[in-house]
């Protein structure tokens, strides 16, 4: 039944995620799936499995800009062997994205779990409950991952407690495993079940110091992980982020608000001011003052006693040039900086004091201005 569901499609690597075909050979495939409409199926318990399946993939972010290195590690290692797959770096820098991404664009549904220090093992394999006096037991995602030969990804890995974390070495090598809360009913992992952890730290240490919560993992562990560093994106890829969630803004409201605004921007061809800085000029001045901010950053690898406890992640980025067009009219109606108002509400405002300044003289320094504006 479930391969009349799950019905296997070979992808172009280089045309499915958009990558440069000088660079990725156009006739390297790789799998994934093409679930039909559950209405094509007469069986209600077909039509039930195949709409379940459906919903389960991810949804195809079209402002996600794929990694080359990170495709193609991710396809070596959907190739390679029975390892998890560890996905990580600092926050906000698209480790979880990667692997949906990855999943949605393929086709394949995908089960997932949240990490954290009060983690039992029943969030993961489920639990039973008494409902209306009947004892119904729920599979938890892994168990449903394992049972339909999907992946699982099981997010913020290192804040489980290396205790609890244990039960799962097994499983990362694709062998049977028991689930406590169903009379130890030993599950049988189905080919294609594959487990992807995420989290901030390599398993073992935190040399910034920001993820106080991360658990350091056994050798044990980390003997079953192909491991890959997902840190921030380069800068081309995060300025085709940035054109992106812009498109929709017009020429006309960014020449209003930066004159408004009183802009002054370092630029290739000089210093420029207001309306005469371009749409590029702008978004390249976002990304300096991101680089800015994560060079002074722990995240960033700073090992200064003033390094900052918080960073300008991919993710905040995205939000930031988003949204700061919205606030275009704050300088004429308030007398305030619209770009420094809409980073308080996505960073600053949430930071400590000491961080919160050096946010905002990084864009003060490469925009000219401060949050309350002068005449």
């Amino acid at each position: 039944m479930l391969d009349q569901i799950l019905v296997p499609r070979a992808y172009s690597l280089a045309q499915t995620f958009g990558l440069d075909p000088n660079e990725v050979d156009p006739s390297i495939e790789t799998m994934g799936y093409e679930i039909p409409d559950p209405s094509t199926f007469t069986d209600p318990q077909m039509q039930e499995t195949a709409a379940f399946l459906r919903a389960a993939v991810p949804a195809i972010d079209p402002l996600y800009k794929h990694r080359r290195a990170i495709i193609s590690d991710i396809y070596y290692w959907s190739n390679a062997g029975d390892d998890a797959l560890l996905l990580w770096g600092p926050t906000g820098s698209g480790k979880t994205s990667a692997w949906e991404q990855w999943c949605a664009c393929l086709g394949i549904p995908l089960f997932s779990i949240k990490g954290h220090k009060a983690f039992n093992e029943w969030e993961a394999t489920g639990k039973t409950d008494l409902v209306d006096g009947n004892t119904v037991h729920t599979p938890g995602p892994l168990t449903l991952a394992a049972q339909y030969g999907l992946p699982v990804i099981i997010n913020e890995y290192d804040r489980i407690a290396p205790a609890k974390a244990i039960v799962f070495n097994d499983i990362f090598e694709g062998r049977p495993f028991p689930v406590p809360s169903n009379n130890n009913m030993l599950v049988e992992p189905q080919p294609g079940f594959r487990v992807v952890l995420t989290a901030n730290t390599n398993l073992v240490e935190d040399p910034s110091g920001n993820y106080g919560t991360a658990s350091s993992h056994d050798i044990s562990l980390l003997e079953r992980l192909y491991s890959v560093h997902v840190g921030y994106p380069d800068r081309d890829v995060e300025r085709a982020l940035i054109e992106d969630v812009m498109s929709g803004v017009g020429d006309d409201l960014l020449a209003y608000w930066f004159d408004q605004e009183g802009f002054k921007v370092s630029t290739p061809n000089g210093l420029k001011e207001g309306a005469a800085i371009t749409r590029a000029e702008y978004i390249d001045a976002l990304l300096d003052v991101a680089h800015k901010i994560r060079a002074q950053s722990k995240d960033g690898g700073s090992t200064s006693d003033a390094a900052l406890e918080r960073t300008m992640s991919t993710r905040i980025l995205r939000k930031w040039a988003m949204h700061a067009p919205a606030h275009a009219r704050a300088p004429e109606k308030f007398g305030m900086s619209g770009l420094h108002l809409t980073l308080k509400k996505y960073l600053s405002n949430l930071a400590t004091q000491s961080t919160s300044i050096a946010l905002h003289q990084a864009v003060e320094t490469v925009f000219g201005v401060g949050m309350v504006l002068k005449d």
